[in-house]
């Protein structure tokens, strides 16, 4: 990787990452503010339309991934005919995309009130509210969103994200304006499709100032189509896998068990959501460099590489499953009250499934680069199949708690079994065994310190922010003791150490 590769790729990381900061910061107090405001209800009702609109977007197929990728060539031989002939191309797509979303969107418009259970606010006309938060979804379609895709295969989204911060800013501080001082749920969500609209202004702006060559004209190649066509093929059911695992929750509980309920849900999953996120960003900085492994090395290097990946992410999913079960009650006390905390039981049941979630980036990252998403379908599908069925059956039965274990069961089984099993077999072409063996142990070292660190912190007691950050540091002590004691002679501790430490002498 070149040295300006380099470059850019640290600096795209560490703008997502201001810019995620911002956005879950003010994610916690905007809910904070409704909640206080409006009422519960219109958290709810929030989540709903939200997961509706994910479940829409389902028709953008993976197209951005796929011209994107398909830039990387043309842009390193410095074809700009070809690049502008995607461009061009990309355009077309979104807009016809953009187009359904919002017709699909009109058409589910009348069936919004038989998903909802129990009623809603009478204060607020939710065809009205629907239609402004589709037409924030719309937005991103209809407004230089190829510009976008233009700067992420360039990587230099970096250029955007300082003029992102400041309108995240700008923008969540008019939101809670609106609902504090006037309270007016309509507002809020305006703001909202104005700070789409200015960022995608804003992206388009600063990709014709910097790269002016760049411009929508000319036709692509059919063989480049047809390239295109293929990779949307494969990610099409992948999105769709991951469509059911973080929307379909939210609507099947407004469904059966109303908006109060999924507000509280929610709350749980802003918090989950934004740990797996920062979690995720790692992955995506090792994809590139495990990319260029699978391509240039044995098959038996990148095998022994996996399990330092797996030794990393497992002990990664430890010490945040332990800081979870042991803080999730009190922060959610201390942020929304004692009314809107789920049972201890759901705390556990999110902390299993996030260490399930966490450990699986382990070998995607193998599976993203052997290129293996066909090859996954069945275990997609099966996925999606298991966990809708499930969701429906235990939400009736256990409510939330049936909605997680739904949720728990699927990822286990499709997500984190069947998938290694499927890139050990087309790829390392061994069994997945000892592979599965291995992470079975980990989770029970994982399974005793998080109920080791739960005694210990629930001994000593303390309640609000002080008792958060005494229960953060009993369970870093606990991992950080743990994993030396039992982990410290082995391969995969020493080389994951020797990483952090070539980490910390770059810096210095």
């Amino acid at each position: 990787m070149s040295s300006s590769r380099v470059i850019n790729t640290k600096r795209n990381i560490i703008w997502s990452f201001i810019e995620y900061l911002i956005l879950i910061l003010f994610s916690f107090i905007s809910n904070a503010v409704i909640v206080h405001y409006l009422g519960v209800d219109y958290l709810g009702l929030s989540g709903l339309f939200t997961s509706i609109l994910q479940v829409l977007n389902v028709a953008e197929l993976g197209f951005s991934v796929a011209v994107t990728y398909n830039m990387y060539k043309p842009i390193a031989e410095n074809d700009t005919v070809t690049v502008n002939a995607l461009l061009a191309f990309y355009r077309k797509i979104y807009f016809a995309i953009g187009s359904l979303v919002f017709v699909v969107g009109i058409i589910v418009m009348p069936f919004i009130p038989y998903l909802i259970e129990g009623g809603y606010p009478e204060s607020i006309n939710i065809y009205v509210l629907y239609f402004l938060y589709l037409s924030n979804t719309a937005v991103s379609y209809f407004l230089f969103s190829y510009r976008t895709a233009l700067l992420n295969a360039l990587q230099r989204l970096d250029l955007t994200k300082l003029a992102y911060c400041i309108v995240s800013i700008v923008q969540n501080v008019l939101q809670i304006l609106s609902i504090s001082v006037f309270q007016n749920y309509y507002l809020f969500v305006g703001i909202s499709i104005a700070g789409t609209a200015f960022k995608n202004i804003i992206s388009a702006y600063i990709s014709h100032k910097k790269f002016p060559v760049y411009k929508c004209s000319g036709d692509l190649e059919p063989a480049i189509k047809s390239n295109i066509a293929s990779k949307v093929k494969g990610l099409l059911i992948c999105n769709i896998s991951g469509v059911t695992y973080t929307t379909f929750d939210s609507i099947i509980l407004s469904a059966l068990k109303g908006l109060f309920i999924v507000a509280v849900y929610n709350n749980y999953l802003l918090v989950f959501n934004g740990i797996s996120h920062v979690i995720s960003m790692i992955r995506y900085a090792m994809q590139a460099s495990v990319g260029n492994s699978v391509a240039s090395e044995s098959v038996e290097k990148n095998h022994n590489d996996l399990k330092k990946w797996q030794f990393l992410f497992s002990m990664i999913a430890t010490f945040c499953s332990a800081c979870l079960v042991c803080v999730y009650q009190p922060f959610m006390k201390l942020w929304m009250g004692e009314k809107m905390l789920l049972p201890f039981i759901d705390v556990v049941l999110l902390s299993v499934l996030f260490f399930i979630s966490t450990v699986q980036h382990a070998h995607y990252l193998y599976l993203n680069a052997a290129g293996l998403w066909l090859e996954m379908k069945w275990a997609y599908i099966s996925s999606t199949i298991l966990n809708i069925v499930l969701n429906l059956l235990l939400c009736h039965l256990l409510s939330t708690t049936g909605i997680i274990l739904a949720t728990l069961i699927a990822s286990l089984l499709s997500g984190l079994v069947w998938q290694t099993v499927v890139v050990f077999r087309e790829y390392f072409k061994r069994s997945a065994s000892s592979y599965l063996i291995k992470q079975m142990l980990y989770f029970v070292f994982a399974a005793v310190l998080v109920t080791v660190s739960y005694m210990l912190t629930t001994i000593i007691g303390l309640d609000g922010i002080v008792g958060i950050i005494v229960n953060i540091l009993v369970c870093f002590g606990i991992s950080a003791l743990s994993v030396i004691v039992i982990f410290g002679r082995t391969e995969e501790y020493r080389a994951c150490l020797n990483i952090f430490k070539a980490l910390f002498r770059k810096k210095q």
